[in-house]
């Protein structure tokens, strides 16, 4: 039996059919080819310490997670700030930073850092919704500002830093107590004050000296660090920042040989 010619046109164009139809259910997922919404995400933000006040070094961190909770590590996030001095411009960016295992991130922000707000963008991708963070501020003033702009000036105590170190002569390498106390000027101790141990490798201003720690005075007003031992040279002081009440003070020069 033969098929005259338009019959075998027919059947070559139902076979094209069927291949077309057979190669679209494989790469579409056998008639499921829908396009799925992404998962959606969620930023957490905070500072550590809680309360930067106006000039203390602090970090901004958090956790990037999915709709059920499940943290996303290794993606990119980026860091945003809006000034505080410039309130109709758009925010913008600072840094990047990725994710760890448990979907942590952190940024860090040095005392000298201008009075801002900040903001963690996520961008997302083929899989997962962008998002962004709520908003934090960094050394942003806390008193109230009268209709002229100006902030009231109130007069500060005056404050002193002491400290020394233990052993005063370390050997190359030996890890060193740093100790000391934070008085007002009345010699009276200040307790729950936050204290910075800065170190430096030379005598210079303040941009020279980095921070070794952060510490915060107990009830009689002593605070306590430890420095790792060195092969250099190294010159470390202990910073009060001041706040509302009290001024800023800076302790003597601790020579490391």
């Amino acid at each position: 039996m033969t098929c005259s010619p338009v019959q075998s046109q027919r059947a070559l164009s139902f076979s094209l059919v069927v291949l077309t139809t057979l190669i679209a259910l494989v790469f579409c997922g056998w008639g499921s080819c829908v396009f799925a919404d992404k998962v959606e995400t969620h930023l957490s933000i905070g500072t550590d310490p809680a309360d930067p006040g106006e000039n203390l070094p602090f970090t901004v961190k958090g956790i990037l997670t999915d709709a059920e909770g499940t943290v996303m590590g290794n993606k990119k996030v980026s860091l945003e700030r809006l000034e505080e001095n410039d309130p109709e411009s758009e925010y913008e960016f600072l840094a990047v930073a990725t994710t760890d295992i448990e979907g942590a991130y952190s940024f860090f922000r040095p005392a000298a850092s201008p009075p801002e707000y900040l903001r963690v963008r996520y961008n997302g991708n083929s899989q997962f919704e962008g998002t962004i963070s709520e908003i934090v501020s960094g050394h942003i003033s806390k008193e109230l500002k009268v209709k002229t702009g100006i902030i009231p000036q109130v007069a500060k105590s005056k404050t002193k830093v002491t400290a020394k170190a233990s052993p005063s002569n370390p050997f190359p390498g030996q890890a060193v107590s740093i100790g000391g106390q934070l008085m007002g000027e009345n010699g009276a101790p200040l307790a729950g004050k936050k204290v910075i141990c800065e170190a430096s490798d030379r005598v210079g201003t303040r941009s020279d000296f980095s921070i070794l720690g952060i510490s915060t005075t107990d009830e009689k007003g002593f605070f306590k660090f430890t420095a790792s031992g060195g092969s250099t040279t190294t010159f470390i002081q202990v910073r009060f920042p001041g706040d509302d009440e009290y001024d800023e003070s800076v302790s003597e020069l601790i020579l490391i040989l």
